[in-house]
């Protein structure tokens, strides 16, 4: 059976929908439309719409084979699209020549044909909403026992309609050419400067052009070798400035980042932040030990703080379920570009199967963080821990080292493991040196980096930039 007979014969839903769910009028003055004024209509009408945002079944059939005449360069009226259903044995089915006709001895005017889309886009829309809304009371039903999954489940698809991301999920690849070339214009114009979010490091930029949408990236280290430091060096270089395109300039403030803290108080998190642009040390903060000069630095940074577009959350305990839900009311109320999360091996899973089996959980886990960095289609940096071989054998870390599962190296697009070498010499606090191995890049190259820790700030340099 032809997809096209198919959709007259089976209708979308299997019992009846209120009136309010569709508008059958509109979707005739959108055929008519297409029936007699083809030359003027025809683009705007497929860019808006797909045959599943017609809810009568003969609609849908006439919309997909009006498309598929034009596609073929094929005249579009009355006559050819009543020849075309003969030929295609649909006549019968769909009811012409006499639905032709109604249709456009009803037609009202082309000229209102922008309104008569969106109404049938909002209804398609409401529909999705209607039916979403019944995919979430059934996974109520049939799985009461798993409240974080359920939630889940109802966030993404709830999401998934506010986001217009129903219809034209696949598209042709003439589209992907054009988004493609586009895409090679802005890197040429842009020749020698970021493309993504900067790092903060020479280096690290070079290597990965900035942190880019859609990406998992994973920096794990050993316990205590800093990865919380890095990680809030990293918020700190993203929230200073942005490129803006249309400017040609980089501008302040910088990309809205969101932080989850498992494991430090947002307390903590802020006072290393101030501790590390006011150039303080976080010890004698701790102590009380700072002058009035410092005091008052700390002041005024306070204030311009204020401003910076940084979101905090430390809730512990959390499961991969309740994280993917308040990440995406982050990117909802915030519009976050970035997304920090310390650390990847202090979420949990409550699927059945993950309480069980350790390395199915940190699978699950490493699922989600993969998946939600595509869904809300920004970066997502997650922190993860190395395991103990590495302290066991004195060697550096690699991707074999990631603490229990394959999975994180497999779901990442970017790894990073950070290495203390260890040296007979003692380094100044200002001067600890570091390497940074970017040992997984999907789309660029590997390579070690040197940056230095400063102990006394508790923050990440970069030695190119400082000597610079």
């Amino acid at each position: 059976m032809s997809r096209a007979k198919a959709l007259v014969q089976e209708p979308l839903y299997h019992a009846p929908l209120p009136a309010v769910l569709y508008s059958a009028e509109a979707e005739r003055a959108v055929l008519g439309s297409l029936l007699l004024h083809p030359d003027l209509v025809l683009n705007q009408a497929f860019e808006t719409l797909s045959s599943e945002d017609f809810f009568v079944p003969a609609h849908r059939v006439l919309f997909d084979l009006i498309r598929a005449m034009d596609a073929h360069h094929q005249a579009v009226d009355v006559l050819t699209v009543h020849q075309s259903l003969v030929d295609s044995k649909l006549a019968a089915e769909v009811g012409s020549p006499a639905i032709l006709a109604e249709l456009t001895a009803s037609f009202a005017s082309h000229l209102n044909i922008g309104t008569y889309l969106q109404l049938v886009k909002d209804k398609s829309l409401l529909r999705h909403l209607h039916r979403a809304c019944s995919s979430i009371v059934q996974h109520i039903i049939d799985e009461p026992q798993s409240t974080s999954a359920v939630l889940d489940h109802a966030e993404r698809e709830i999401f998934r309609v506010t986001n217009l991301s129903l219809t034209r999920s696949t598209v042709p690849v003439s589209v992907e050419l054009r988004r493609a070339l586009d895409l090679i214009d802005s890197f040429h114009q842009r020749k020698g400067k970021l493309f993504g979010i900067p790092t903060g490091f020479y280096e690290l930029d070079g290597l990965t052009t900035g942190w880019q949408k859609g990406d998992m990236i994973v920096l794990a280290a050993r316990p205590g070798v800093g990865k919380t430091a890095l990680a809030l060096t990293l918020a700190r270089q993203a929230i200073r400035q942005r490129y803006d395109a249309e400017k040609d300039a980089w501008v302040q403030p910088g990309h809205p980042v969101g932080f989850f803290s498992l494991e430090m108080t947002n307390a903590q998190i802020m006072l290393r932040l101030l501790a590390s642009v006011a150039s303080e040390s976080l010890h004698k903060i701790r102590r009380g030990e700072l002058d009035d000069s410092a005091l008052e630095k700390l002041r005024r940074i306070s204030a311009d703080a204020q401003e910076w577009p940084l979101y905090l959350d430390d809730s512990s305990g959390l499961t991969i379920h309740q994280l993917r839900a308040k990440a995406r009311r982050m990117k909802d109320q915030y519009k976050i570009d970035l997304l920090i999360v310390d650390y990847l091996q202090l979420l949990r899973s409550d699927s059945p199967q993950a309480r069980e089996n350790r390395q199915v959980e940190i699978a699950e886990i490493s699922r989600g963080l993969k998946g939600l960095a595509k869904e809300l289609d920004i970066p997502v940096i997650v922190l993860a821990q190395l395991n103990r071989r590495v302290e066991e054998g004195k060697a550096e870390p690699a991707l074999h080292h990631l603490r229990e599962s394959g999975a994180i190296e497999q779901d990442a697009d970017v790894v990073l493991l950070l290495h203390r070498p260890d040296s007979e010499e003692e380094s100044p606090p200002t001067e600890i040196p570091y390497s940074l191995h970017v040992a997984k890049q999907r789309n660029g190259p590997t390579d070690k980096i040197a940056i230095r820790f400063n102990a006394l700030y508790t923050r990440f340099e970069d030695p190119v930039r400082h000597n610079g």
